[in-house]
């Protein structure tokens, strides 16, 4: 009995070896190694702004100029009916296709006396697309022609926000 239990217990034992030595003959470690880049560019940018014409008297002070974010004029009005009105590019030189996701344009009212402000060009949900899309917002300051008085407000700023998101729709 005790020669097999011995033989039983050896069995066992040659088999557990036998297991062992199997399954690190078919094991295999596999490592998987990666590298993820992204290569895309976002570059929507104000590129240049000119003025394209005045009636009247109006003048421009100074140069117009400009940033990647702003675009920044000055004019003078002497009489009623007097205005200038500039064009700023907008462009995208970036690998991802743009879209004018807001505009807004501060004061929102427009003026039936002294200075108004007239902005066209734009519109929400304008595309601009990657590396050539290009849009030109037409910015007109004038003294309301039918002025007979100086309006008391004599200086009148103007904000325009263009905020271009990354178009998704494609």
């Amino acid at each position: 009995m005790k020669n097999k239990r011995n033989y039983l217990l050896g069995g066992l034992f040659a088999a557990v070896v036998l297991m062992a030595v199997g399954y690190s003959a078919l094991a295999q470690k596999l490592t998987i190694n990666g590298t993820a880049n992204i290569t895309s560019t976002w570059n929507v940018a104000i590129t240049s702004i000119t003025e394209k014409g005045k009636t009247g008297t109006a003048t421009v002070v100074g140069s117009p100029s400009f940033t990647a974010n702003s675009a920044t004029f000055a004019v003078d009005f002497k009489t009623p009916g007097d205005s200038v009105t500039f064009d700023i590019v907008v462009k995208n030189t970036g690998s991802l296709d743009a879209v004018l996701n807001a505009l807004t344009i501060t004061p929102t009212e427009s003026a039936t006396s002294g200075i108004k402000y007239t902005v066209t060009g734009v519109a929400k949900n304008d595309k601009l697309p990657a590396t050539s899309g290009t849009d030109t917002v037409t910015v007109k300051a004038e003294w309301v022609g039918t002025d007979t008085t100086v309006p008391t407000t004599k200086t009148k700023s103007l904000t325009v926000t263009l905020d271009y998101i990354q178009d998704t729709s494609a």
